[in-house]
């Protein structure tokens, strides 16, 4: 019998994960809602459903397994690459007699606020910080100090602001009640940004990679380039498997995937946010590859026996975000050529090209496409990463 997973989500960026499935013996089984997945590589099968339906995804893979589409696989695994699938994972692992996370200790840390109280509880560091639904709800706030203002239930930089003073902390409040009824005022922690991926098997949480990531300036503060720069030190891995455990084990999660946003500061780690699945395939995979690592989601399959183990071979890699400067329609994407052109580029994900509206340079809803860039370990990698960045301009109509 063929080794089937099911994948929640089969958009562009994650064809080249889904063909990884398929270069180490494993059948892609595709959720997606659309008729024709931009993802979809030969030898896949598609079952059509909403990846946040888990009822629906169920009933699918059931009619599937009846019509025979499904004849000869046996599934051994349900991954999912974005939030909006995060939740579905559970429900779907438990039809399909996998182990499974709770979905208790998944919806708990969903919940920004929830989440941050019950870390802290557990002794585990989070920024200062207080839940709203009003203004009113915060209290008088340092005027000298930077604050993060951000919506409780909202992902890739949406409704987050940087900001100092009243005037400034009463445009963020209101902007994060767009995208949601809860919004979180924090301290501002500075210090080097961390992308954690890991996963956990039996409660216990193994390390898979620690990349960094750089952000605009306040107050959008959108993710603009990061990737793996050749390793990570022992020191800081131990600290972060230690932080990371204590975390898994306050939410009682205790099977998955597990991905991190933390913060180094002088004072150690700090925990933004973590989430039940890996960091976004641009990440997880196209970052992974580059760097001489293995795409995170094999590690898991890997560990589950589904594959073989990946081999690695460590060395930069590296992403850049090209965002419009302001909001238009599209008309050219400028110096693209001359970026292919220099060593070390790899690939160019395009999100959005001439024609298309884009908007304001806010959140990552305003991303134009990503490149992605490898090198050995005598490359600056985040000066590359920026320096090309820059060298790419969206011209608007």
């Amino acid at each position: 019998m063929r080794r089937g997973v099911v994948q929640l989500g089969a958009g562009p960026v994650q064809r080249g994960l889904l063909e990884r499935f398929r270069e180490n013996g494993l059948v892609p089984i595709l959720v997606d809602r659309n008729e024709r997945p931009a993802g979809r590589v030969p030898g896949s099968l598609h079952v059509r459903a909403p990846i946040d339906e888990p009822q629906t995804i169920v009933r699918a893979l059931q009619e599937a397994r009846s019509d025979r589409r499904l004849a000869g696989v046996g599934i051994g695994a349900v991954l999912t690459s974005t939030d909006l699938g995060v939740a579905s994972v559970p429900v779907v692992a438990r039809a399909l007699d996998l182990p499974h996370a709770s979905i208790d200790s998944i919806a708990t840390m969903d919940d920004k606020a929830l989440a941050r109280r019950v870390l802290s509880e557990a002794g585990v560091r989070v920024p200062e910080g207080w839940l709203g639904r009003r203004p009113c709800d915060i209290p008088a706030l340092e005027t000298d100090r930077e604050w993060i203002v951000k919506p409780v239930d909202s992902s890739g930089s949406r409704g987050v602001r940087r900001i100092r003073g009243p005037v400034a902390l009463a445009h963020a409040i209101e902007n994060a009640l767009a995208f949601s009824d809860r919004f979180l005022v924090e301290e501002c922690i500075d210090g080097i940004h961390l992308d954690i991926n890991g996963l956990v098997i039996d409660g216990r949480f193994e390390l898979v990679s620690i990349g960094r990531r750089h952000f605009t300036r306040p107050p959008a503060c959108v993710p603009i380039h990061g990737g793996i720069a050749g390793g990570w030190s022992a020191s800081l891995a131990e600290e972060v498997v230690r932080l990371m455990q204590a975390s898994v084990a306050a939410f009682d999660y205790r099977h998955g995937p597990v991905k991190a946003d933390l913060i180094q500061d002088e004072r150690g780690l700090v925990v933004l946010e973590l989430a039940a699945r890996f960091h976004g395939d641009v990440f997880s995979h196209h970052v992974a590859e580059a760097a001489g690592r293995p795409p995170a989601a094999l590690v898991w399959l890997a560990r589950l026996g589904l594959c073989p183990k990946p081999v690695e071979g460590p060395r930069h890699g590296g992403w850049f975000g090209v965002f419009a400067e302001k909001a238009g329609t599209i008309r050219a994407i400028e110096g693209l050529d001359e970026v292919r052109s220099l060593p070390g580029f790899r690939t160019w994900i395009p999100r959005l090209g001439p024609g298309d509206p884009v908007g304001s340079p806010e959140d990552n809803r305003a991303l134009v496409g990503f490149g992605l860039i490898g090198f050995d370990r005598t490359e600056d990698l985040w000066a590359e990463a920026d320096r090309r960045r820059q060298m790419i301009r969206v011209a608007l109509d």
